[in-house]
């Protein structure tokens, strides 16, 4: 079945209580043939932990970092949704270079730079990532962000500034 909860480049984590990070595909697919027809699967977006500008870290509060880490996977996930033909996947997030806050914290404006690639990582090309994200209440009570605007730069032969959103 199809879902918004899943997108292209999320990463399997866990199979009920078991953790599956660094089992083969081979032994996932043993447990998952072996487990009930409902089980709970927990994904994760695969990006591992972000590097952020040092003079930004030294900036934001513990929460405001939390926040901006959050805006910048939700747009990641958001482009990989789209499956962007002219600027491919994104594979990584370089480093966080800008964050700002608005609406008494309740809106982030990220700057970041990622790797996209338009043939599964055997070459890949960095983009400057602009997104602003706001925080809602997701299904299950907690807290979610949603992608209000979305857009990538790219000098090398489009030099242009693409908006996704």
């Amino acid at each position: 079945a199809r879902s918004e909860a899943i997108a292209p480049g999320d990463v399997l984590l866990s199979v009920g209580a078991t953790d599956v990070s660094t089992r083969s595909f081979d032994a996932v697919m043993d447990l998952l043939l072996a487990t009930p027809p409902q089980i709970q699967l927990t994904f994760g977006d695969g990006l591992g932990r972000m590097n952020m500008a040092r003079n930004l870290a030294k900036t934001l509060s513990v929460e405001e970092a939390f926040f901006a880490d959050a805006v910048v996977r939700a747009a990641v996930r958001e482009a990989r949704r789209r499956q962007l033909g002219v600027l491919g996947e994104v594979t990584k997030v370089e480093i966080v270079v800008g964050a700002g806050f608005q609406e008494e914290g309740k809106r982030c404006l990220v700057r970041f730079f990622a790797l996209f690639s338009k043939d599964g990582g055997a070459s890949a090309y960095t983009c400057q990532v602009a997104a602003t994200g706001v925080r809602s209440s997701s299904n299950g009570g907690g807290e979610a962000v949603d992608i209000v605007a979305l857009s990538c730069a790219k000098d090398e032969g489009l030099g242009q500034t693409i908006d996704l959103i």
